[in-house]
């Protein structure tokens, strides 16, 4: 599992990854997510999520607080869905984060999206009690690493 810098050589195939009917209220579109990170960089980071050389999600990250690292968005295609996929992709994220000396992950989910919630308490984020947007704000903290994904 690799995360990749969005170009000019995939947006479009990142544009086209989507999720299932019943997730898109939950999940703003990419083209959404790449014209936000076009107007609030540098401090916002799409990147596309390969797994091999199969794009199979994409993930917007925010760099603001020294310690924590923001999940702003984060999908994985409709396609790719029920592979395990969810939980590599968000390992490859913490390991970017405790490159950068990062010790949290954050991220904000919209309430009733119970397959999500599910995948980010499986992997170990926590409700914080705030509301952020309309959010539920949850947060995982990062130790060093030690996850058993050996998959790159």
């Amino acid at each position: 599992m690799r995360l990749e810098p969005v170009t000019e050589d995939n947006y479009r195939a990142v544009i086209d990854l989507e999720v299932h009917e019943d997730q898109r209220n939950f999940v703003a579109a990419n083209v959404r997510s790449i014209a936000d990170a076009w107007v609030y960089r540098p401090r916002l980071q799409p990147l596309a999520v390969y797994s091999g050389d199969d794009l199979v999600g994409f993930t917007l990250l925010r760099r603001e607080d020294p310690r924590d690292l923001r999940v702003v968005r984060f999908m994985i295609d409709r396609r790719a869905q029920g592979r395990g996929l969810g939980r590599k992709a968000l390992a490859a994220i913490a390991d970017v984060a405790r490159s950068e000396g990062r010790t949290r992950l954050v991220l904000g989910i919209v309430p009733g999206n119970a397959v999500a919630h599910g995948l980010y308490a499986a992997f170990g984020f926590v409700e914080t009690g705030e509301v952020e947007r309309g959010e539920v704000v949850m947060a995982h903290d990062l130790a060093p690493a030690h996850h058993l994904d050996g998959d790159q």
